[in-house]
């Protein structure tokens, strides 16, 4: 009887112990401890009247022959004036995206600049930052074509050394950038989808390209777990054709900051870059303002306390909305050399007195506000009349582009702003304590000291260099 009660003891325990196994948090890549899916609840039904129905119960059918007794027991009615205008409203709408199209199209063929705003429409090209535009459209897109098609050959040979990832699809140009390619892979091991990248790796890189490196990567942004920063899962190099070649896996969102500026969040986030944003967007409501620009400078704050390299490639393309929480992306670019569209623009004129994280929040702010993206370093009264019923960020955005030679400004002054100050973080009271402070070894220490060393040389020399050029044409 003794006996019997150990064994049953036993496996109580064992089962326990299975459980909690089960339920462990993975240490493995390919985990994000951030991610909460929306509970999906079922709306109740509710009782039926058994002596009437309203229009919503009746059946497609009784609502159509009921129409038709109308219309032709009478001319007119206010339903069917309202259904005319609904159809009228939904006909303007599809004009409308298909003008986008075509805009777009004819635009990327003439080769139009990269952002040039013309009577408050955006004109984009695929082939930005300096390099010359085919005239003739169809070598363009048989050049693009090579492309991606080389770019695939690429992602099939990673895959081929990486069995967890199955191959789903390729995407368009989800992004500005014409060498950089998107992809869909099946994450075998956890039963779902990834995103991942593909791009030669920049001539701007200090860092050498071996296992180690890798290593130390993917352990510094398995640290960099936080509410407000989107996960690299995984990041490794691959060697083809005498070309290095950078690989990131991230998850899937539904879509960037700039999708839902231009208003085309969850749908047409997987759309070609160069037509989705072929027309001004709007201005966020400013509750959604304050709340995803918090949640963008608390994501700042915690990688500037942990020794991250100044982010200069914030903007609304690389903060991904997922369940309606921004959060940070492309930290990658930072390490690894590469600059932004925006970058020219900003990093000639930046002064000593602000940082280049601020400039870019400063730019991106204006864009969730007006729109458009800021077509110059600075809004000038022109571009901060399209922001004026936002007072608050009219004033701070006079702070961030402001001439102040005695003060330096930092991104944690934006922090006790009126504009950020009172915002609900509810993301950061449900995480424990523990994971705002990461351990960084020795090894991700040095390699982050290195790269802000080497970044703060080459912005000596560009400062050098400009002053020069200046001396000598004045």
């Amino acid at each position: 009887m003794r006996d019997e009660k150990l064994d049953k003891m036993f496996n109580l325990y064992q089962n326990l112990n299975k459980r909690d196994e089960d339920h462990k948090e993975s240490d493995v890549t390919g985990h994000d401890r951030f991610w909460q899916e929306r509970p999906r609840t079922r709306r109740k039904r509710r009782a039926v009247n058994r002596r009437t129905q309203s229009a919503i119960e009746l059946d497609s059918e009784a609502i159509v022959s009921a129409r038709g007794t109308l219309r032709r027991g009478r001319s007119a009615s206010i339903e069917d004036e309202d259904s005319d205008e609904e159809k009228s409203y939904q006909l303007t709408n599809k004009i409308d995206n298909l003008a986008k199209i075509l805009f777009s199209r004819v635009s990327a063929a003439r080769g139009c600049k990269d952002s040039d705003v013309r009577n408050g429409r955006h004109s984009y090209t695929a082939l930005g930052h300096g390099s010359s535009v085919c005239e003739n459209s169809g070598e363009c897109m048989e050049m693009e074509k090579r492309s991606r098609d080389r770019a695939l050959s690429i992602c099939q040979t990673y895959i081929c050394r990486m069995p967890r990832y199955n191959l789903v699809k390729q995407l368009c140009n989800l992004g500005s950038r014409m060498d950089k390619h998107w992809f869909i892979v099946r994450d075998t091991s956890l039963k779902t989808d990834r995103l991942v990248t593909l791009a030669p790796l920049s001539r701007n890189c200090s860092l050498s390209i071996t296992p180690l490196t890798k290593n130390i990567l993917n352990d510094l942004f398995l640290a960099l777990q936080h509410p407000y920063i989107c996960p690299i899962f995984d990041i490794d190099f691959l060697e083809f054709e005498s070309q290095n070649y950078v690989i990131v896996v991230q998850p899937i969102s539904q879509g960037s900051l700039k999708d839902l500026i231009y208003g085309i969040e969850r749908t047409g986030w997987n759309e070609d870059w160069n037509q989705k944003y072929g027309s001004r967007g709007k201005g966020l409501p400013l509750p959604q303002v304050q709340q995803m620009g918090r949640q963008v400078l608390e994501a700042l704050v915690f990688l500037k306390e942990r020794g991250f390299p100044t982010v200069i490639h914030l903007h609304s393309g690389n903060v991904l909305i997922q369940n309606g929480v921004a959060r940070l992306a492309g930290l990658e670019n930072t390490l690894l050399g590469f600059t932004s569209r925006i970058h020219p623009l900003i990093a000639s004129k930046i002064s000593q007195t602000v940082s280049i994280d601020m400039t870019c929040f400063g730019h991106m702010l204006f864009e969730m506000c007006a729109g458009y993206e800021l077509p110059s370093f600075k809004p000038n009264s022109i571009h901060l009349s399209d922001v004026e019923m936002y007072p608050q960020v009219v004033e701070l955005l006079k702070f961030i582009f402001g001439d102040s030679p005695n003060h330096h400004k930092i991104v944690e002054e934006l922090l006790v702003h009126d504009l950020f100050r009172n915002i609900d973080l509810r993301e950061m009271r449900s995480a424990t304590v523990t994971i705002f402070r990461p351990r960084l070894t020795p090894p991700i220490v040095n390699l982050l000291d290195g790269i802000k060393r080497q970044n703060a040389n080459k912005r000596q020399r560009s400062r050098s260099i400009s002053d020069v050029y200046f001396a000598r044409r004045f």
